[in-house]
């Protein structure tokens, strides 16, 4: 009963996804908008499409967060609708029930002209017809097409075809941030980042566990920390030791990290000598991530993996409890093989889409609008809002932000929706330029070491990926923790794998290499 009732629910969707192409065909010259009253010609003929005098309606549906949304009334719309003679209409959608309408108007035919879908919605609509191919159009529209790196605008379209912008988030966000004051108190030096290894950071571990950093007296304070889920500030420490961000390419496949096994020896033997000797925190196997950062922020373990607004409010709150406290970012240790990585976000498998049945005057608005957004100019307002209204320049040249920017939150159509590339997005005009140079800084340094998952987001045309993979990662996990608190051998790994590998994961690595082979043509 249950296979048939899926069964019908998915031909309901792709006849609802069909039929709703067919209705917003029928309905696209209801609409009127132009942009900035420049015209834009078909790259086939030469002839004018949009010559900017037609007002058209342009639909937009970001995702809000915590009830953040726009006025009908906004600055910013009324400042974007002038310049490019549109009325923007602007859905607003809660973000954890963004999902679930997305499909409802999908089988509806109601969808809008411009959204956000997730990896697998994407894979599963892109046949239907309901996504503009992008690709005929970027040459005509430059800033967008320099806005994102090219990996991104193909990652999982179809090979020849773009069918989405990549919804942007920072690639490599978090770095160790470290005590730097215990580090003194301990009378090691401060680490040289090009020969900052992971033998160095197992003895500033152990002086932080053993040494008395904060030099109370007590024996209050912990090495390294991670979890149960062995998440925790472990991921540089897993790129040290050649394991994988997930999945790897080595020889042309696609390899994840489960089937690693010298890799994990390496990995688990380090953490394994960590408990034996103390260094490791004794308990971390009863801890959650957020258990973690709490004993950082106490003040009883001295490195965790942040960001940089992170690093600057946490060494805000340390000092209230040591005046001397003092953070610093730390690059990653080096490993055994000279491998080193700070985590880094697979980026470009979610997408900003624009609905195929828009009409070729709304479609080329659109494009120069968001042609308009990635530059300068247009990322300015969208990211900082109108000037005398949400920020003002002040006399000596500098920038404030009015009261007014925080109740109408001019940044969150870039920050929720759609933005370019830019890893320093959360600085603004206003922001005090030693805290602006600071996080550039950070970032700059973070972007050195990418440890990438380099699945590409393959993942999601794998079925016993989707079925089988968070169970199979926690009954190996499992197997890792016994092997470091003592239960299990190192070699006991192997038996881990191939469970591992018998379970299902055989399976996914082939559905994902299938995937990966078709993507490159072969």
């Amino acid at each position: 009963m249950r296979r048939w009732t899926a069964l019908l629910l998915s031909v309901f969707l792709a006849v609802g996804l069909l039929a709703g192409c067919a209705a917003n065909n029928g309905n696209n010259n209801s609409g009127a908008g132009d942009n900035g009253g420049a015209a834009n010609s078909s790259k086939e003929t030469g002839e004018v499409i949009d010559d900017g005098s037609e007002k058209l309606t342009i639909s937009f549906m970001p995702e809000s967060w915590g009830g953040g949304k726009w006025r009908d009334d906004h600055p910013t719309i009324q400042y974007l609708n002038e310049k490019f003679n549109i009325e923007m209409k602007i859905m607003w959608t809660d973000g954890p029930t963004y999902k679930d309408k997305l499909n409802v108007m999908a089988a509806s035919g109601s969808l809008p002209d411009m959204y956000k879908v997730t990896p697998d919605n994407f894979a599963k609509w892109q046949n239907e017809g309901i996504f503009l191919d992008l690709a005929p159009h970027l040459d005509q529209y430059p800033n967008l097409a320099k806005a994102f790196p090219d990996d991104m605008w193909k990652m999982l379209s179809p090979q020849g075809k773009i069918y989405g912008m990549p919804s942007w988030g920072q690639e490599v966000r978090d770095s160790y941030q470290i005590r730097a004051d215990w580090i003194r108190n301990a009378g090691l030096p401060m680490p040289n980042e090009e020969t900052f290894n992971v033998d160095e950071f197992y003895e500033i571990m152990k002086a932080f566990a053993h040494n008395d950093p904060d030099k109370n007296g007590k024996n209050d304070t912990v090495g390294f920390t991670t979890d149960q889920e062995l998440g925790a500030n472990a991921s540089q420490l897993r790129a040290a030791f050649g394991l994988a961000n997930d999945w790897k390419l080595a020889d042309g496949k696609l390899m994840p990290q489960f089937v690693q096994s010298a890799e994990q020896k390496g990995f688990l033997g380090y953490l394994r000598k960590m408990y034996e000797e103390g260094v490791l925190d004794p308990e971390f196997y009863t801890k959650k991530g957020v258990n973690v950062y709490e004993m950082f922020q106490a003040s009883k373990a001295g490195i965790f993996n942040h960001h940089p607004l992170g690093l600057r409010t946490d060494n805000e709150k340390l000092k209230a409890i040591d005046p001397n406290a003092e953070l610093v970012q730390l690059a990653p240790p080096i490993g055994p093989d000279g491998l080193r990585g700070n985590p880094a976000n697979l980026v470009g498998a979610n997408k900003i889409v624009i609905n195929a049945s828009i009409d070729a005057k709304k479609r080329e608005r659109l494009l120069k609008l968001l042609d308009w957004w990635v530059t300068d100019e247009g990322t300015n307002i969208m990211r900082n809002g109108i000037e005398g209204v949400h920020y003002t320049k002040e006399a000596d040249g500098t920038y404030k932000a009015t009261e007014l920017n925080e109740t109408d939150l001019p940044r969150i159509m870039n920050n929720w929706f759609f933005w370019r590339a830019d890893p320093n997005f959360f600085v603004h005009i206003w922001t005090p330029k030693e805290t602006a140079d600071f996080d550039r800084k950070f970032n700059e340094n973070n972007a050195k070491y990418p440890w990438r998952n380099e699945s590409g987001g393959l993942t999601i045309y794998s079925e016993t990926y989707t079925k089988s993979w968070n169970n199979l990662k926690t009954a190996f996990t499992e197997a890792q923790l016994k092997i470091i608190i003592g239960k299990e051998p190192v070699d006991s790994i192997d038996q881990a794998i191939e469970a591992w590998r018998a379970g299902g994961g055989d399976k996914i690595i082939q559905e994902v290499n299938d995937a990966y082979a078709k993507s490159k043509g072969n």
